[in-house]
């Protein structure tokens, strides 16, 4: 007779939406438990079973978020085509379709505000910064290989630091015009190495 199916990991999913949520509207210290249990529709302890004490909140919230943008970042870059990598890379970076989740990059905003006071929380987030813009780099380096790597470097840094104001702000409803330009200065850094 086969066991019923576990629903363990749907569960865990379950939970860390609902925090990142939390953790997006009202912070990390105004995420509680109660909060959380309310918002994933589960008894408070059941939730407290699944993230334990603050500090094992913060460092499962920690893994969540940077897990999931690995993810996201591993799926678009292993996407982009042969050629021209680096016009897709940008096309699909400021696409509707492939946008940060704004809870998700709310999320990742309150655990940087918190790497302040935590040195280990702020070298694994600024190792996936970091990280990221390594990959954008190599996307450049491929589809550039004649121009210097410094400058290859600014560029992918000015990528990088221009998506992730443009995902931070997302929950601002700025207006499309604005997106539009933020995405044609991206645009224009590219440009300047001749794309």
């Amino acid at each position: 007779m086969a066991g019923r199916p576990s629903n363990q990991e749907e569960r865990y999913h379950q939970v860390m939406q609902a925090m990142v949520y939390c953790v997006a509207r009202y912070g990390l210290d105004g995420a509680t438990l109660d909060r959380i249990a309310k918002q994933a529709n589960l008894s408070r302890p059941l939730i407290r079973h699944h993230l334990g004490n603050k500090e094992d909140m913060l460092g499962k919230l920690k893994s969540y978020v940077l897990d999931t943008f690995t993810e996201r970042a591993d799926s678009m870059f292993g996407s982009l085509p042969d050629t021209q990598r680096s016009q897709a890379l940008l096309d699909t970076l400021f696409s509707d379709e492939n946008s940060a989740s704004s809870d998700l990059v709310m999320a990742f905003a309150a655990l940087t505000a918190r790497a302040a006071e935590d040195s280990i929380l702020q070298q694994e987030c600024r190792d996936w910064i970091l990280g990221f813009e390594d990959k954008i780099l190599a996307v450049l380096a491929a589809d550039h290989a004649d121009t210097d790597l410094q400058i290859l470097r600014m560029v992918a840094t000015g990528i990088t630091a221009i998506f992730f104001n443009v995902s931070s702000l997302s929950a601002l409803s700025l207006p499309d015009s604005w997106h539009q330009k933020s995405q044609q200065a991206a645009q224009t850094l590219l440009r300047a190495i001749g794309e």
